[in-house]
């Protein structure tokens, strides 16, 4: 609810005199601009274009609500969602900036969406942001060719969670004693640790619950989640890389690694993982099919929330980690660019990147929230017995662990033609790891190369 939207740090403070409630919110600054906003037409309402809200509680949501109350009188402005599916969605946004829809003022695009969106004109150049608070990765995304497009509204990285009491389960079968980096840092060798693991526990299981099946959980369905997935894994073990430019490159152990790749599904990497995608990948950890979780941040509000884990659920650096997120980039067919400009950076302030951090689950584009100890992202985690070694991160150890992982996440390909790269390396790869048919790195080669310049090679 709206109306309850009160912090302890005084964010919102109910419905006194609009000055005085900006102030508090921290959105002087918006009414102190040398540009008016213009005066939006009868009937018209600034609109943001946009995939899902999957936010707790819906924050988007309630932060276009929230600009409503302050300035809905003359500016209003709403939400309008399309699929949660990032390819449908990416379908949706780009035919309608191709249409040039004056009817939508801001796309929220997933980063990958950037380039294209700015190379072709679709959305505007933003002058006179500051830089300042906003993490570097975050930031650069909506930069290209030198100029800045979008300003991040929220970040996603990929994490490692972990099943703590298989885990230790697993250390007190073999006598060992996990020190503080028993995780590794490179996938081939969580691959390994991951198979190890399931086979000593394979049989393994607690009442009502099924069996250990395998090491981690991943999502290999035939979307977007592949590729993010696959090059997380590749770019761990040094098979592919980024050139100054963001194109992408293959190395000469490319061939080598998928074949490793493909060898790890059944026991190293749930099976089931070629048909999953973030729900059914949960599902599985969930259950205690599998001990390790390839997630996003959200997963881990899931996990110790109201409907938590049957268990303790620890969390860390994935090898490899790619940085997610989306981005608002206002488009070149508003008819109130200025008025567009400051909803914008009103959805991206440090208030409102504090809201979407502490209520809605969403990793901040600003240090902001990781800098203040009194903001709480993820529930604690259970408080572990004797018997427990494993060790779960606490509330706040994880907060620390999500801003690292922020600030060294790499970058997925800077491509015009993100999208024609990402449905042909699933084309070419998803068979491989199938074990369909062997790796051929001479042919992803060929088809890295034509995506690059939007072209599909069969």
């Amino acid at each position: 609810m709206m109306h309850d939207l009160l912090s302890r740090r005084g964010f919102l403070v109910g419905v006194g005199a609009l000055a005085g409630a900006c102030a508090a919110a921290g959105l002087l600054p918006l009414l102190e601009r040398g540009r008016s906003m213009e005066k939006l037409a009868a009937g018209h309402v600034l609109t943001v274009l946009s995939g899902r809200d999957e936010s707790d509680g819906r924050q988007r949501h309630a932060l276009i609500d929230l600009w409503n109350r302050h300035y809905g009188q003359a500016h209003p402005a709403r939400l309008v969602e399309v699929s949660s599916n990032a390819d449908l969605a990416y379908s949706t946004l780009l035919s309608t900036a191709q249409a040039g829809d004056a009817h939508v003022d801001v796309y929220n695009l997933d980063i990958p969406w950037v380039p294209l969106f700015a190379e072709r004109g679709y959305v505007r150049e933003l002058d006179g942001v500051e830089r300042a608070g906003f993490l570097a990765a975050p930031w650069g995304a909506g930069v290209w060719d030198g100029r800045l497009h979008a300003l991040p509204f929220n970040s996603d990285v990929g994490l490692l969670y972990y099943n703590a009491d298989l885990l230790d389960e697993y250390h007190r079968r073999t006598g060992g004693t996990p020190g503080p980096g028993f995780l590794p840092e490179r996938w081939p060798d969580l691959a390994d640790l991951a198979r190890t693991v399931a086979e000593r526990l394979a049989g393994v299981r607690a009442p009502d619950r099924p069996a250990v099946e395998a090491g981690i959980a991943l999502q290999l369905s035939d979307y977007e989640g592949f590729t993010v997935g696959v090059w997380e894994a590749l770019e761990s073990a040094g098979a592919v890389s980024l050139d100054h430019a963001g194109y992408p490159v293959l190395g000469d152990g490319a061939g080598d690694a998928l074949a490793r790749m493909a060898g790890w599904l059944g026991t190293a990497v749930l099976e089931d993982s070629l048909a999953f995608d973030e729900q059914g990948s949960l599902a599985a950890f969930v259950a205690g099919r599998t001990v390790f979780l390839r997630h996003w941040p959200r997963a881990l509000r899931v996990l110790r929330g109201a409907d938590a884990a049957p268990f303790r659920v620890g969390m860390a650096r994935l090898p490899g980690a790619v940085l997610g997120g989306q981005s608002l980039a206002i488009s070149t067919a508003s008819r109130y660019p200025v008025a567009a400009q400051r909803l914008v950076e009103f959805l991206t302030n440090e208030r409102s990147q504090q809201m979407l951090f502490e209520r809605g689950g969403f990793a901040s584009s600003r240090w902001a929230p990781y800098d203040d100890p009194s903001a709480s992202w993820a529930p604690a985690a259970e408080e572990p017995s004797e018997s427990t070694s494993v060790v779960v991160p606490s509330a706040d150890d994880a907060k620390r662990v999500l801003s690292d992982a922020l600030d060294t996440a790499s970058s997925r390909p800077r491509l015009l033609h993100y999208a024609v790269f990402s449905e042909s390396f699933r084309a070419h790869v998803r068979p491989v790891l199938a074990g369909d048919r062997p790796p051929d790195p001479g042919r992803l080669a060929e088809v890295v190369e034509a995506a690059v310049h939007g072209k599909v090679v069969w």
